[in-house]
C-alpha cells in the first residue's frame, strides 16, 4: 500500500515539476524583460539574507554566424559542448528537446548585467543532459560566474551538477535523478549561488554515504577552496531515495540560507552517518520555513543535525519555522552535537515527542 501511494506521490511531483514549475518560477523572482531571469543577489547579512533582482540583460553582437544575436541553439551534443566552450557573457544556448549526453563543462565566466543562460527550449518538454554512467563524471560542470541553468534535467552520471568557483549562479526549474553520488554541489569557493524550484530524487547508486541531495563546501583535509558562503537553497523538493543528508552544509562554510523546502525521509540510508534532512557543520546558516517527513524511515535520528568538524564550526544556526512529521517520538527535530550551537524559533513536530537536543536556545 505504502509503494503504490508513494508512486502516486512521485508520479504527481513528475506532473508539476514539468508542468507547474513556471508558474511557481515566476512569483519567486524578479524576471528581467526580453525574456532572460533575473538572478537573486543574496547579501551577506548573516540571519536575514534577502534577494534582489539582476538589471536588465544588455546585447551583444552574435559570435555565431546564422544565429540570433543573443540564441545558441544546438540539438546535438556536440554542437552543445562546443557552445559551452565558445558561449560569450550575455548569450543563451537553448537546447532542443532530447536527450544529449557526455560530461560536459564551461570555463567561461558571465557578468552581473550579462549572465550566460543554458536552457531548454521548450520548458515543458526539457532537455535531458546525461552522463555516460552512474559510476563516473558529471552531467554539468561550471567554472565561470554569473550563469543561469534553467529548465533542464540531469541525470545518469556520479555528480549532477557542480558548481566550481561559481559564483552569483542561479539553478533553476531542474530535475536531477538517477545519480551516483551527490546530485548538486556548491565547491571550490562557490558563493552567493542558488538552487531553486527544483526536484532532486534518486541519488546514491554506486555510494550510498555520498548521495547528498545538495553538498556546499568540502570536507575538512580536500583540496577545493571551502570558503562556500552566502548561497541559497530555496523551494526543492528532496526525494524519495536520496540516501545521503538531503543537504550536508560542511565545516568553513558560512551563511547558508534553506527556505521553502520539502523533504521525503524514505530512502536516506544511514551509511556514512546520514540520518537526518540537514547536517550543518558550517556556521550562521538559517534553515527557516521547510517541511520534512520521515515516513516510517527508521534510520532518521534528527530531522536536523549539527556537527563540530573543526573547533569553531557548526555555530550559530538558526532554524525557523519549520513543520516536521516525524513518526517516531523519539526523534528530535534539531540534535546539536559536540560543542555546536543552535537558535530554534517557532518550529512545529507532529505528533507530539521529542523537540531539541543539545545546545539548543528556545525563542
Amino acid at each position: 500500500m505504502m509503494k503504490s501511494w508513494m508512486a502516486s506521490i512521485v508520479k504527481l511531483k513528475k506532473q508539476i515539476f514539468h508542468a507547474g514549475m513556471i508558474a511557481l518560477m515566476a512569483g519567486s523572482l524578479l524576471f528581467t524583460t526580453g525574456g532572460a531571469v533575473a538572478e537573486p543577489n543574496i547579501e551577506p547579512l548573516l540571519k536575514e539574507p534577502t534577494a534582489h533582482g539582476w538589471s536588465s540583460q544588455k546585447k551583444q553582437a552574435a559570435i555565431f554566424p546564422a544565429l540570433s544575436n543573443d540564441v545558441l541553439s544546438c540539438s546535438t551534443s556536440s554542437c552543445l559542448s562546443s557552445a559551452l566552450k565558445n558561449v560569450t557573457p550575455g548569450k543563451r544556448i537553448e537546447l532542443a528537446p532530447g536527450t544529449y549526453t557526455g560530461s560536459f563543462s564551461s570555463d567561461v565566466d558571465g557578468t552581473e548585467a550579462l549572465p550566460i543562460t543554458i536552457q531548454s527550449q521548450d520548458p515543458a518538454n526539457p532537455a535531458v543532459l546525461s552522463g555516460y554512467s552512474t559510476g563516473s563524471g558529471f552531467s554539468l560542470r561550471i567554472r565561470g560566474d554569473h550563469w543561469i541553468i534553467r529548465d533542464l534535467t540531469f541525470t545518469n552520471a556520479q555528480k549532477g551538477i557542480l558548481l566550481d568557483h561559481s559564483n552569483h549562479t542561479l539553478i533553476t526549474n531542474v530535475e536531477v535523478h538517477n545519480i551516483g553520488y551527490e546530485a548538486v554541489h556548491f565547491r571550490d569557493g562557490t558563493s552567493y549561488s542558488t538552487i531553486e524550484n527544483a526536484y532532486i530524487h534518486d541519488t546514491g547508486k554506486t555510494g550510498a554515504g555520498f548521495g547528498e541531495g545538495v553538498y556546499v563546501g568540502s570536507a575538512n583535509g580536500a583540496s577545493y577552496d571551502p570558503n562556500t558562503h552566502y548561497n541559497t537553497i530555496r523551494n526543492v523538493v528532496f526525494g524519495p531515495n536520496i540516501t545521503a543528508e538531503h543537504i550536508d552544509i560542511k565545516e568553513r562554510s558560512i551563511g547558508t540560507l534553506v527556505e521553502g523546502c520539502t523533504f521525503y525521509g524514505e530512502g536516506i540510508s544511514g551509511a556514512n552517518y546520514a540520518d537526518s534532512f540537514i547536517d550543518v557543520k558550517g556556521n550562521e546558516a538559517v534553515i527557516r520555513n521547510n517541511t520534512g517527513y520521515q515516513n516510517g524511515n527508521s534510520v532518521i535520528v534528527d530531522a536536523f543535525q549539527l556537527h563540530e568538524i573543526i573547533p569553531g564550526w557548526g555555530q550559530n544556526n538558526t532554524f525557523e519555522n519549520n513543520t516536521v512529521y516525524l513518526t517516531d517520538p523519539s526523534v528530535f527535530v534539531i540534535g546539536a552535537y559536540s560543542s555546536t550551537s543552535a537558535i530554534a524559533i517557532q518550529n512545529t513536530r507532529s505528533p507530539a515527542g521529542n523537540m531539541y537536543k543539545g545546545n539548543v536556545t528556545v525563542q
